[in-house]
């Protein structure tokens, strides 16, 4: 039995609808895409970054690879997407193997948010001293310039790259503790081993939430996952869900986790 819905999506893509049927598309089958990613990657950070890079492809060439399905094959759409997703996940650990892997968020700012990626967080050096480092390429710099940068950089990082990172300079070449002013602003929060009763709570609250979740829409239930559970960016969740760009995603999100929020009380 054909899928659903999966003729009017390959009929769409090859029309003026193909920002629609790209959203459709990702609302019927994201889940799938991500599943068959996690068997090939267990880091959240590395799977993130391989569904970017799989739904790139899949959008490469006007939609080339998923125009290549035939309606009238033996194989479902599921089935076949499922060996696609496979080739390019194998294509994905090809070439990131044997290489240092940069953030893609990162290399995608400015030439400026770079160097200041560099300073602030590579190096670990304070605002002043950013400012001074880059004096010379940079003549105009100012203070207030790299703290808007630090700002944007921060919003491309994801929670998982911020403690990457933070442990990274932490580890200084002598044992010495290197610190970012960056990192007073992120929030520690203590994990100490829950007792019994609180487990159960915690297990009874995961129960609802997880009932509140499946009753919002697919859409949306895939925007939550990304951002919390696969740790994506706002401006990687506005990209592969079409949603303009990470203010908009931002939004969402927060019209979502408000909606929750009064369905839970």
């Amino acid at each position: 039995m054909p899928d659903p819905r999966i003729k009017e999506i390959l009929q769409q893509l090859e029309s003026h609808n193909r920002h629609e049927a790209w959203t459709a598309f990702l609302r019927e089958y994201g889940p799938l895409i991500l599943q068959v990613v996690r068997n090939f990657e267990r880091n959240p950070d590395d799977t993130a970054d391989c569904f970017q890079v799989i739904c790139e492809g899949l959008v490469a060439n006007r939609f080339r690879r998923l125009r290549k399905f035939r309606l009238d094959g033996s194989a479902s759409f599921s089935t076949w997407l499922r060996a696609v997703v496979r080739n390019l996940c194998l294509d994905w650990q090809r070439r990131k193997f044997g290489r240092v892997r940069v953030f893609r968020s990162v290399s995608r700012l400015p030439l400026f948010d770079q160097e200041v990626f560099r300073c602030a967080y590579q190096q670990g050096l304070s605002n002043e001293e950013c400012q001074h480092e880059l004096n010379q390429k940079f003549p105009e710099v100012t203070s207030e310039g790299i703290k808007a940068s630090l700002d944007r950089i921060e919003a491309a990082l994801s929670v998982r790259q911020r403690s990457l990172l933070i442990a990274r300079l932490n580890e200084s070449k002598n044992g010495k503790s290197v610190v970012l002013d960056t990192e007073l602003q992120l929030a520690r929060v203590s994990d100490p081993r829950p007792d019994p009763e609180s487990q159960a709570i915690t297990h009874e609250q995961e129960r609802v939430l997880a009932r509140a979740l499946s009753s919002i829409p697919v859409q949306d239930q895939l925007l939550i996952r990304m951002r919390f559970e696969e740790d994506l960016t706002l401006e990687q969740c506005a990209r592969l869900l079409a949603l303009g760009n990470a203010q908009k995603a931002d939004r969402r999100i927060k019209e979502i986790l408000e909606r929750l929020r009064h369905q839970l009380s």
